[in-house]
């Protein structure tokens, strides 16, 4: 079987498919074949300054050709993608990409000079190429010598080692295999309806993995066609939407917001709209009710999901998210989802109890972490600490998590992290970092902070230091001063009650 995330697919697809089907962007068509030409330059280019089997690479790339061809660049020399948002700092980027043990970190032009500070922090090489094709790669930091051969990916292979943000202390590296994604982009593809004429448009960032994965490889995968915006513009998206045909809109947090609050989308827009998705965090029933109305010729669909699932575990269709409010869907395909009780028990239909998939998507591991590994994946179930309950029909829906996670506009953020960050301010004495609700994003970032005697509260010098220091999603959005935190017998922050005093307002 050829797999999807090999460069030979591309020609694959090119060949099947000389008509239709590729990326679109800035207004012109690049076909999937065009594009696996600029792929296999790009390749040759990486292997000759020593990229190959078994190593790791970061990507730090916006939505554009250059990303697509760098991350196919990578898989076909047999390594492993390091994906890093472009939100991210200097300091943010080399944690991950020392702790990959990257050779290297491939950004586009507007991020190279990021890149090289990582790079220099990671003893790692920085190349950087243009964002549309011809690519012009160019060295922007020399790394270490060293050779390996390339070798074309093998489905047991690493194809990725995805950062994402955990409960406790800095990001996870989730190991993921080439036969991850592609039962992922299968089982995807499969519940959401994917054809040839499907054309997606691929607003959230392609270095989350899931959105890798349901955004691009998914249309690679049927030779339909991907729509590449670097950045979420409302006007960009309906002009994108004319222009290319697009027919499936995936939006999460804050776009479904700035969708639905005008009342009204271009009449040409809502005719082509065919399927209408939402996911990243939870999104209230009127905010879908209300893209059925504007969408009235489309589906609205609701998935679930993790990247250590690789991409969608459940989805939600059509008239099934009306019918039962809440829901996030029956098991995809290829998946394997059960409740389980805390004594590990199976739950009944309707009880509540931790989600738990098995199935050909479950990650490896976490790189250079086997006691997280082992607490998160056990006698092959991933643990994904997630409550939920499924009725009688199979529906499941979420009920809570057992993590303290923050989502914050369908991103990830790691209390623990921000903690950390804060802690270092020569003001702050004591912080915990907790999620509350948020009209637009979901949840918002907020920082209770104890400060040290003699130390008066200034909010906005805070943020400061945290946005210096953070990518802009994990910065506080909002800073609450108390006198002390509250603390159980074994001094752990009773983050319950702090989420009952300060869960609304703001």
């Amino acid at each position: 079987m050829l797999l999807p995330t090999s460069p030979a697919f591309l020609s694959v697809q090119s060949a099947r498919r000389r008509d239709a089907g590729g990326l679109g962007f800035a207004g012109r068509r690049i076909a999937w074949g065009e594009l696996a030409c600029a792929t296999a330059g790009l390749a040759d280019w990486l292997a000759r300054r020593g990229v190959g089997a078994g190593d790791r690479v970061g990507v730090m790339m916006a939505n554009e050709p250059a990303m697509a061809a760098g991350v196919y660049a990578v898989w076909g020399l047999g390594a492993a993608i390091v994906p890093v948002s472009v939100r991210s700092t200097a300091e943010e980027a080399g944690r991950l990409l020392e702790h990959a043990r990257a050779r290297g970190v491939l950004a586009d032009a507007a991020r190279a000079d990021v890149a090289r500070a990582a790079a220099a922090g990671a003893g790692a090489a920085a190349w950087a190429v243009d964002a549309d094709l011809p690519l012009a790669p160019r060295v922007v930091r020399r790394g270490g010598r060293g050779r390996r051969a390339p070798r074309a990916p093998r489905a047991d292979d690493l194809a990725s080692i995805s950062y994402t943000s955990g409960t406790t202390g800095r990001p996870k590296g989730v190991m993921l295999t080439h036969a991850n994604f592609l039962w992922a982009t299968h089982a995807c593809a499969a519940a959401r309806g994917d054809s040839a004429e499907s054309v997606g448009v691929c607003l959230s960032p392609l270095t989350h993995t899931p959105v890798l994965v349901s955004h691009l490889l998914c249309r690679i995968l049927h030779g339909g066609t991907a729509v590449l915006l670097e950045r979420f513009d409302l006007p960009a998206v309906f002009e994108a939407v004319e222009r290319f045909g697009v027919t499936d809109l995936p939006l999460i947090g804050g776009m479904v917001f700035d969708v639905v609050q005008p009342g009204a989308v271009p009449d040409a827009v809502a005719a082509r709209i065919r399927k209408v998705s939402v996911g990243g965090a939870p999104t209230p029933m009127e905010a879908k009710r209300a893209l059925a109305r504007l969408f009235a010729g489309a589906e609205v669909i609701e998935a679930y999901g993790q990247t250590e699932s690789t991409d969608g575990v459940t989805m939600a269709r059509g008239t099934s998210v009306f019918d039962r409010p809440g829901t996030v869907g029956r098991t995809n395909p290829f998946v394997v989802v059960a409740i389980r009780r805390p004594d590990g028990t199976l739950a009944g239909a309707g009880e509540e109890g931790e989600i738990v998939v098995g199935g050909p998507t479950v990650m490896r591991g976490y790189h250079r972490d086997r006691a997280a590994t082992a607490a998160a994946v056990r006698d092959g179930w991933l643990h994904t600490g997630d409550l939920g309950r499924r009725d009688g029909d199979g529906w499941l829906f979420l009920t809570g998590r057992v993590k303290d996670l923050i989502i914050t506009g369908g991103e990830n953020v790691s209390p623990g992290e921000v903690e950390d960050v804060l802690r270092a301010h020569p003001d702050v004495a004591d912080v915990a970092v907790i999620g509350t609700p948020h009209p637009r994003w979901g949840e918002q970032v907020t920082a209770v902070v104890v400060l040290r005697n003699g130390c008066a509260a200034d909010a906005g010098a805070l943020a400061a230091f945290a946005g210096a220091r953070l990518a802009g999603f994990k910065k506080p959005r909002r800073f609450e001063f108390v006198a002390s935190l509250p603390r159980n017998a074994a001094n752990k922050v009773q983050v319950g009650l702090l989420r009952e005093r300060f869960g609304t307002g703001g």
